[in-house]
């Protein structure tokens, strides 16, 4: 969902620059709702990735469907094996970042990775600039019928008013901010706005989703985690006033639809601003940061653990203020 989020300034200017340009976009099957109403996009071709040992038999059919098409461009923007090889099924012209990565030969060009990396979605900006000659920050756009889903969502659980929104959950330990850290920053939140939290996540974030919970025992917060649907997703974010999350797609979203959005970073490298609302990235540069994939704290992730909810809280205020 993040990187998603962080591809739209290039198809921003690739839908400026070629007005009359057809763009299609692969995308994998669960997220392809967040881009399918996009007026920027022709086409959405939502790819499910196979299990086990089908990836010959899957990339035979992806090939099948996608040749007829005759692109003249395919841009590969994530520098990855899997994607590589999905953009050689698409024939054209084909164009990709440069990285450690195998499968560079499955692509025709390549491009560095560059930018101002304290820029969010540095790396797609710079694509932009290079393909198109300029570039935006990241933007989702959204129609009447999503936000009409979440208005009545909202309604039928009786939020009337403006709220928080809370997004605890990503996909590497090292990224997660302390569990027991959410319930007193919940309960702060609560008090200090006089607003329910709202707090997402996916199906399987229930079970630490309902945890937290309980821990705040306060009728102010409504846990959603696991049920809402992708495609309404981006409508709940951009109802809320505040956004507070790690690492994630959700907190990406929110600086996309320019929520006021509090980002907690620890082993990974920030970006600081760029955003297209106000924006307060919390990152302590630790000796040991951004460790990536390979932490060397023995689980402690002290780069997390300090940003305390204090810290937290004081800082979603002051952006507030």
């Amino acid at each position: 969902m993040g990187d998603l989020v962080f591809t739209t300034p290039l198809l921003a200017a690739l839908r400026q620059r070629f007005p009359q340009a057809r763009i299609s976009w692969l995308v994998r099957q669960e997220l392809a709702p967040l881009v399918a109403q996009d007026p920027r996009v022709d086409e959405v071709i939502a790819w499910a990735p196979p299990k086990g040992l089908g990836w010959l038999t899957a990339l035979r059919r992806l090939r099948a469907e996608l040749a007829p098409r005759n692109f003249d461009w395919v841009i590969e923007a994530q520098g990855l094996l899997k994607t590589r090889l999905l953009a050689r099924q698409a024939g054209g012209y084909r164009i990709g970042f440069a990285s450690r990565e195998p499968g560079a030969a499955l692509l025709d060009e390549l491009l560095p990775k560059g930018g101002d990396i304290s820029l969010i979605g540095s790396e797609y900006r710079f694509l932009a600039e290079q393909l198109c000659g300029h570039s935006a920050p990241p933007e989702l756009l959204l129609t009447d019928s999503s936000r009409a889903v979440a208005a009545q969502r909202r309604q039928q659980l009786g939020i009337s008013s403006a709220y928080s929104l809370v997004c605890p959950f990503t996909t590497r330990p090292q990224k997660h901010w302390p569990q027991h850290y959410w319930p007193p920053l919940i309960k702060g939140l609560i008090a200090r706005r006089e607003q329910p939290v709202l707090m997402l996540g996916g199906p399987a974030d229930r079970a630490a989703a309902t945890d937290i919970a309980s821990a705040v025992a306060d009728e102010g917060l409504i846990n959603l985690v696991g049920e809402t649907r992708v495609a309404e997703t981006p409508a709940w974010v951009e109802g809320a006033g505040l956004v507070v999350g790690v690492d994630t797609g959700l907190t990406h979203m929110g600086v996309a639809l320019a929520r006021p959005t509090v980002a907690l970073f620890g082993s990974t490298c920030p970006y600081t601003r760029g955003g297209r609302g106000p924006l307060t990235v919390m990152y302590d540069d630790l000796p040991c940061a951004p460790c990536q994939r390979r932490p060397t704290c023995g689980g402690r992730f002290t780069c997390m653990r300090d940003l305390g909810p204090e810290r937290v809280l004081a800082a979603a205020m002051a952006l507030l203020a």
